[in-house]
């Protein structure tokens, strides 16, 4: 009642040109969602737009009325919708698929639908969608958790290569996109030019080395990049993965924000010993964040890794994390190298977290 009596208020500043609300959990529910949307269709004027309805249980029937309302928008610029954990699936994400087309506008789109009910379809629509938005420039798309599977992320893939985005970032962990879901994002990822900010987090989707290879290799054709977070924790990925990674890092000689979570792979010494040889050459790291836990990293692992820390000049922010590895018996906690290099780092300013 009182996220309605809100937007009954802003309803009434027709000349509003941006506009963000944060109503997770507010109860609305379909009808709520639907009385919502009608006081927004006033707001004509609207160039930005900002909506956390997370964990309303809007359904598709609140979608799709919501979805009716932003055809009023047509100066819309940025959109950005948070409907995480709403019971939506593939009709209410068709319908918002379709509205979204509608604005020519468009230059940054974020929709997040983390644990809904999206399958295949679903993902095929907005597919469709981010075909037609040809002046895109920043793109965020969250499907973690559903159902869109290996077809559905090739679409997606598919709709990635018609773009020159800057900004991209895709949330797919838990979507069993496997090998040739991989694949395609990688093929991709290759074609897209003046990328500078790209996340994707693929967890837990049976990637294996081979995947890991093709999603590097696109990686390292991105040299524009300076910021790259990527999130591949127990895809299997192996040493033989780690040292594909390693390579394409290395090729990024721009980058300024790191964030590398590849736990639970079982990349061992070896391959922590690569990746940490590829963070040393990258000279402009001013944040670092690294989640090798699970990957019986030992003693040399750990070396490596203080040595390459030690040699970052311009680092200001160092996440490292490491729980879950084997160390030489009495080793302690915190291998002695790695110590000296964090106490040399925090002596000079920088911001230090670890987690064992």
């Amino acid at each position: 009642h009182g996220a309605c009596q809100l937007a009954q208020g802003i309803g009434a500043l027709r000349r509003l040109q941006s506009l963000e609300l944060l109503l997770a959990g507010a109860g609305l529910g379909h009808s709520g969602c639907e009385r919502f949307a009608k006081e927004l269709t006033s707001l004509r004027g609207l160039t930005r737009l900002k909506l956390d309805l997370s964990v309303n249980e809007i359904g598709d029937a609140g979608l799709r009325e919501l979805s009716k309302s932003l055809r009023s928008a047509f100066l819309l610029k940025a959109l950005v919708l948070d409907l995480n954990r709403n019971r939506i699936s593939d009709p209410g994400v068709a319908c918002l698929a379709q509205v979204v087309l509608e604005l020519p506008a468009l230059t940054e789109f974020e929709v997040a639908l983390f644990d809904n009910r999206v399958g295949e379809d679903g993902a095929r629509q907005m597919a469709t969608t981010m075909r037609g938005l040809r002046k895109l420039s920043r793109l965020v798309l969250g499907l973690n958790r559903n159902a869109v599977s290996e077809a559905g992320v090739q679409d997606i893939a598919h709709a990635l290569s018609s773009h020159s985005l800057r900004d991209l970032e895709l949330d797919l962990s838990v979507s069993s996109i496997g090998w040739a879901g991989a694949h395609d994002l990688g093929m991709a990822l290759s074609n897209l030019q003046g990328l500078q900010n790209l996340s994707i987090d693929l967890n837990v989707n049976h990637v294996g080395s081979a995947g890991a290879r093709l999603l590097a290799q696109a990686i390292s054709s991105q040299q524009s990049l300076v910021s790259l977070r990527l999130l591949a924790s127990g895809n299997r990925i192996r040493e033989v993965g780690a040292r594909e990674l390693s390579q394409a890092l290395a090729n990024l000689r721009l980058l300024v924000d790191l964030e590398l979570d590849v736990s639970g792979n079982g990349i061992g010494d070896s391959g922590a010993c690569e990746l940490a040889r590829a963070m040393s050459s990258l000279s402009k790291l001013c944040r670092l964040v690294a989640d090798l836990r699970g990957n019986l990293v030992g003693d040399n692992g750990e070396r490596e890794l203080a040595r390459a820390v030690g040699e970052l000049p311009k680092l200001e922010r160092l996440e490292l994390r490491l729980g879950g590895n084997c160390r030489s018996s009495g080793a302690g906690p915190l291998h002695h190298e790695l110590k000296n290099a964090v106490r040399k780092l925090q002596t000079g300013g920088c911001i230090c977290d670890f987690s064992y």
